[in-house]
């Protein structure tokens, strides 16, 4: 920008905008050098990291596997879905799950990408809300079901 830019409000906004943009395009280039970042879904690619991290595993190999997208030590086939939120309204809808997976490992991040908290549901659980093939939503309901664990953002920061 021009100095003559900088002196303005709307000028050092558009510097500060900048600067914020390029601090994010070297972070997501961090990421992906470290193996975090797959894909061009940065938000699914960050969930499936913290999910990975979680339960102490690598990621599968390819990032557009069907239906799982980590196996958990125990053999367990896990589905990862990540929400991010809106700055005035949480994300809800999760879309269906695709075969073949055991577990579904839920991820709520905030606007800024912030790990809010998740949940782990079997896949019995998820289908005694969703029939196989449904569309699927955090819901309370299903979130306080008694066969989901939830998992505080501590616990999911590790």
């Amino acid at each position: 920008m021009t100095g003559s830019m900088t002196t303005d409000p709307i000028g050092k906004a558009m510097e500060r905008l900048c600067e914020a943009e390029r601090a994010r395009r070297e972070a997501i280039g961090d990421l992906m050098a470290l193996g975090a970042i797959r894909s061009r879904r940065l938000v699914s690619d960050l969930g499936e990291a913290l999910a990975a991290r979680y339960y102490g595993v690598e990621l599968t190999h390819s990032a557009n596997n069907p239906g799982y997208d980590l196996e958990a030590t125990d053999n367990r086939r896990v589905q990862v879905k990540t929400l991010r939120s809106e700055p005035h309204r949480e994300r809800t809808l999760m879309g269906a799950m695709k075969d073949p997976y055991d577990m579904l490992f839920a991820i709520k991040l905030s606007f800024d990408y912030e790990p809010l908290r998740a949940m782990e549901v079997p896949r019995a659980v998820l289908e005694r809300h969703y029939p196989h093939g449904k569309r699927t939503s955090w819901t309370k309901r299903l979130e306080f079901d008694p066969g989901v664990r939830r998992v505080s953002r501590d616990e999911l920061i590790g």
